[in-house]
């Protein structure tokens, strides 16, 4: 698979020139040809070329969900450009953080973006959309003496600690579309909803379904009506979206199915099987669960149509390998919890924030996720929390996750956040902050005894709060201390 000449811009290339005429995009009522693309992608990349060449600099992209992302992205990167894509809504001292963490003073930004700046910049038109922004005061290097053949670089989610921008190669990006594609199997008569944000999906998602020859269909809204007329109007196959997207279809009122759509899959964060069940029964559609890691790809696809199996991510896909650890780095036995690990094609080139390789971070060619997770006689792994979240109590380990799915099939709880507290006794003990609905009278104790028959002794909460909202990640995940 090794190819060193690939570049990222060739994806796009290739699908202009097998299917021209096909639709890449439909956004409110428009339609883009592959070969349209292609062309608005050339226009800008000249653009670029001629205001500001810097091969293997980096280069921040502010834009929205739009047909400009993708644009900006593949120009950017067919300029010599190792891209950055910055979540738009940052604020601009945030902005200004990431982009001097990643050694760069350049952002592709859209045009109608009004963010206030604080430090000194210049800012060029380079476009009818985009606006090229220096700023004067920062320092500007190539990360490519460091990481030859980088392409991306993508913000991790910081979910327990301090984001790291995770540096991807362009032969990485061919390695992982061609091994997801194994689980996905999508083509060129397939049609993909689309309501993640760009920013932080782009890889193993808008890369792999242009590469695919698949269209793209942009929803702007999260609301369940939208997403099931637009997979009906326009004909849609797969659904790529999170588990809030789901709750939100399960919630929905309407008797609307989807037509057309023939596989669900839910990315970003686990989802608790309640929903899984609750989807299945109310679209006659099964919903799957994907294991997706900025550092690796699309590893694991759950396609298994067993109840039995649907609380899993599910097997790895026939590129990669798992396997379960101890903290000695030896290899635990079935069913029982350990680090979990992964090696396979599409690795990650290393991290900037520090600087590490990857040759820094891997064990024995292994990556340490750092979930906790065990593997079952058929080789179906389930995640059973992560590492840094898990809860010490009196010795006993409690995984936050696992309390959380429990809460939220409670019909009045609208959000959780598990997390740990601490106890001159047991070390540590279970705390809660729960979301209610505004007329909602629930108690503390009424939620103490609904655990009580859910979940042992230990994980139940022994302080519970009552908050207005549980405080997320830029990719949707529960913010934990």
């Amino acid at each position: 698979m090794k190819n060193m000449s690939f570049q990222s811009i060739d994806i796009l290339r290739e699908a202009s020139a097998k299917w021209p005429d096909r639709v890449a995009i439909h956004h409110n009522d428009q339609k883009i040809t592959f070969q349209t693309l292609l062309l608005e992608v050339n226009k800008l990349n000249s653009s670029l070329t001629n205001v500001a060449k810097e091969q293997g600099k980096v280069i921040g992209l502010l834009s929205g969900n739009n047909t400009h992302f993708i644009t900006g992205l593949f120009a950017a990167s067919a300029a010599g450009y190792v891209v950055m894509p910055i979540w738009k809504n940052l604020a601009p001292l945030e902005i200004e953080k990431v982009l001097e963490q990643s050694f760069t003073n350049i952002l592709l930004i859209e045009k109608d973006a009004s963010h206030l700046f604080t430090r000194q910049h210049e800012r060029t038109k380079i476009d009818d959309y985009f606006d090229l922004i220096t700023f004067t005061d920062i320092k500007c290097e190539s990360i490519n003496v460091k990481f030859p053949d980088a392409a991306f670089i993508r913000p991790s989610s910081g979910t327990t600690g301090n984001s790291k921008g995770v540096v991807i190669s362009h032969q990485a990006v061919l390695e992982r579309i061609i091994a997801a594609n194994q689980g996905l199997e999508l083509g060129p008569e397939d049609k993909v909803l689309w309501v993640l944000p760009m920013a932080f999906h782009f890889l193993v998602s808008i890369c792999l379904y242009i590469y695919c020859g698949s269209s793209l269909i942009i929803i702007d809204d999260f609301f369940a009506d939208s997403i099931i007329d637009e997979s009906n109007k326009l004909d849609a196959t797969l659904l790529y979206a999170s588990p809030l997207h789901y709750r939100l279809l399960v919630a929905s009122k309407g008797n609307n199915k989807f037509q057309t759509l023939k596989k669900a899959i839910c990315t970003s964060a686990g989802i608790e099987t309640e929903i899984l069940k609750k989807f299945r029964e109310k679209f006659d559609l099964n919903l799957s669960q994907a294991y997706g890691i900025i550092e690796i790809g699309l590893p694991l696809i759950n396609l298994n149509n067993d109840p039995e199996k649907e609380g899993s991510i599910g097997k790895a896909l026939e590129a990669y390998q798992v396997n379960i650890f101890d903290e000695d780095l030896n290899t635990v036995s079935t069913n029982s919890p350990g680090m979990f690990a992964i090696k396979g094609p599409g690795m990650f080139s290393g991290y900037l924030w520090p600087i590490q390789t990857k040759e820094d971070v891997l064990q024995n060619s292994w990556f340490l996720t750092g979930d906790v997770a065990q593997i079952d006689d058929d080789g179906y792994v389930s995640i059973c929390g992560r590492m840094k979240s898990m809860i010490n109590v009196s010795g006993n380990k409690v995984f936050p996750e696992e309390v959380e799915s429990i809460l939220r099939t409670h019909p009045e709880i609208l959000d959780v956040r598990v997390y740990k507290g601490s106890h001159p006794l047991t070390g540590e003990i279970v705390e809660a902050e729960i979301v209610l609905p505004e007329n909602s009278t629930l108690s503390a104790s009424e939620i103490n005894a609904f655990c009580r028959k859910h979940l042992a002794a230990i994980k139940i909460p022994q302080r519970i709060s009552f908050v207005s909202e549980i405080q997320k990640t830029h990719t949707g995940k529960t913010i934990r201390t």
